[in-house]
């Protein structure tokens, strides 16, 4: 195995990686339990100060 190869496969995972967090951030975010806390974000804009 040569250093060409070692960096096809760290930059393989690091893809699986990224695309694993970005999933689960989604997820997380998505989820019904959150509804009431990112409605309350939502509505700081239009509130006054």
């Amino acid at each position: 195995m040569d250093l060409i190869d070692l960096y096809r496969i760290i930059r393989g995972g690091w893809v699986a990686w990224g695309l694993l967090l970005f999933v689960g951030m989604i997820w997380w975010v998505m989820r019904p339990s959150r509804k009431p806390a990112l409605d309350a974000a939502a509505r700081i804009p239009l509130e006054e100060a």
